[in-house]
């Protein structure tokens, strides 16, 4: 049996006396995603911001970025720190799925943002492939050269490219190596075990879907038949926020993060009582 080294996982923490939150950013992202809103936050909550593995500050080995390496990493860091709340965008909220599975006692519920949620590879492929950049990004091959140019020749501009997103978010873009990128690609979205950690997670931890309809990287329609077979489970709607809703559509997405960890904070405290 393989033992995984505890590599380091960079935090930023704000202590509160308010409920714990966790938040995991998604694929090319850092802490530094969740900026946007973040002073909100700060006053209700104690927040732990976090840098996967291979991302932003985090250490970034040499090895095939797996769901088991993500998650020891996470556990590493985390399992001395009580219940929590779990905020994921994207990757980051298909790793909390996973990381709830594994330690269901710990997560209080979690708030799936922008969920890229497919049964299998090939429906992954084909709904990505509406697109130039996903036929790029379904390819190993093409997807390592992709980040490697993005690396080495547009980098510096990339700010200026992306001129509609924060400045800190296009400039991390650059924080992680194109094995940690397309291999976690590979081995947590693409070879999805979202449908294997749900059984053990369904009837235990709330959960909160937030997604938007013009989404166009992950499909709304898997992820309203998802909340539809998981008891527990609530959507939340948003009409034009694309992938980014915590970005586009902040107030809606502070707004419903308030009302369901205080709904969820009142069931636990009615529980407590009993």
């Amino acid at each position: 049996m393989m033992v995984m080294k505890n590599y380091k996982l960079h935090l930023v923490e704000y202590p509160n006396e308010g409920p714990k939150i966790v938040l995991i950013h998604g694929l090319g992202g850092t802490h530094r995603y969740w900026n946007t809103g973040i002073e909100l936050l700060k006053k209700n909550y104690h927040l732990i911001l976090i840098d996967l593995l291979g991302f932003g500050d985090s250490e970034k080995p040499w090895i095939n970025y797996t769901k088991s390496h993500h998650l020891k990493a996470l556990e590493t860091h985390l399992a001395n720190l009580g219940p929590f709340y779990l905020i994921g965008h994207s990757l980051g909220a298909a790793l909390s799925i996973a990381y709830c599975a594994k330690y269901p006692k710990q997560c209080l519920g979690q708030i799936l943002i922008s969920l890229p949620f497919f049964s299998n590879k090939q429906k992954a492929f084909r709904w990505l492939r509406q697109t130039p950049t996903g036929w790029l990004m379904t390819n190993m091959i093409t997807a390592i050269i992709t980040c490697i140019i993005t690396r080495r020749v547009v980098g510096r501009f990339l700010p200026k490219l992306l001129k509609e997103f924060p400045v800190e978010i296009a400039e991390d873009l650059l924080k992680h190596s194109f094995l940690s990128s397309t291999t976690t690609l590979w081995q947590v979205l693409y070879h999805t075990t979202i449908p294997e950690d749900l059984r053990f997670i369904s009837n235990i931890t709330p959960t909160l879907c937030i997604h938007s309809l013009n989404d166009d990287t992950a499909p709304i329609e898997t992820v309203k038949q998802l909340v539809k077979e998981q008891p527990g489970w609530e959507l939340k709607t948003l009409v034009s926020s694309a992938h980014h809703p915590w970005l586009w559509d902040n107030p809606s997405c502070q707004k419903a993060i308030e009302q369901c960890i205080s709904n969820w904070s009142n069931c636990e405290e009615k529980l407590d009582s009993n």
